[in-house]
């Protein structure tokens, strides 16, 4: 007689929040990953095309209206593919997490809020989670200043896990909720997000390391 069979521990079915936000996080990193393969693979061999043709226009003095009119067109091209590759990625994945906090403090500095960024990490950070950490944090700065911050301080700390946390003195009420949706897609792309109602709202993400085989 065959043994039973046992019965398959069901996994707990995603509710519609964290079902949306792992198709975001899906898409958004495919974005990326196109941008920067647009910019790499397309904008590239073409900017090496241009001094090609530009060596090759001192060469033949006779051809020189020709080749000029095809380094325009080469050149509206390129800007186009630049354009493109700007959209589809994020600022932090193209300077660094570091320089697009830096710009984010300085954009948010007109709308009368003090933004202060402490970067002490070395840490090289992989295109996609840097995307992510720097969406999840302009999402928690615009939450601050929706709630009347006036300071919000950035941290980036460590090396082992890399910690991103945001404090401010905005009005807490409300602020959990508010970020749901912001946790949920950080969680989808594999980061920690924590929200505390203490002295304003901090939010940590962290890249762990590898568990050790």
């Amino acid at each position: 007689m065959a043994p039973p069979r046992r019965a398959r521990a069901k996994s707990k079915p995603k509710n519609d929040v964290e079902q949306i936000a792992a198709l975001y996080a899906q898409a958004r990193t495919t974005l990326v990953q196109a941008g920067h393969a647009l910019h790499d693979h397309v904008g590239s061999p073409l900017s090496a095309v241009g001094v090609q043709l530009q060596l090759l226009r001192m060469d033949l003095p006779a051809a020189q209206a020709r080749i000029d009119e095809t380094l325009q067109i080469l050149e509206e091209t390129l800007n186009r593919i630049r354009d493109l590759s700007g959209d589809l990625t994020t600022s932090a994945s193209r300077g660094g997490l570091k320089q697009a906090l830096l710009r984010l403090a300085d954009r948010k500095e007109p709308e009368g809020c003090n933004v202060v960024v402490e970067y002490s990490s070395t840490a090289l950070v992989p295109a996609e989670i840097a995307s992510g950490l720097y969406d999840a944090a302009a999402a928690v700065v615009e939450q601050a200043l929706k709630r009347g911050a006036s300071h919000v301080n950035i941290a980036v700390r460590g090396n082992g896990p890399l910690v991103l946390r945001i404090t401010d003195d905005g009005r807490r009420s409300g602020r959990i909720r508010a970020l749901a949706a912001v946790g949920a897609v950080a969680r989808a792309q594999g980061l920690a997000f924590d929200v505390t109602t203490g002295k304003g709202t901090i939010v940590s993400y962290a890249i762990r390391r590898p568990a050790r085989g």
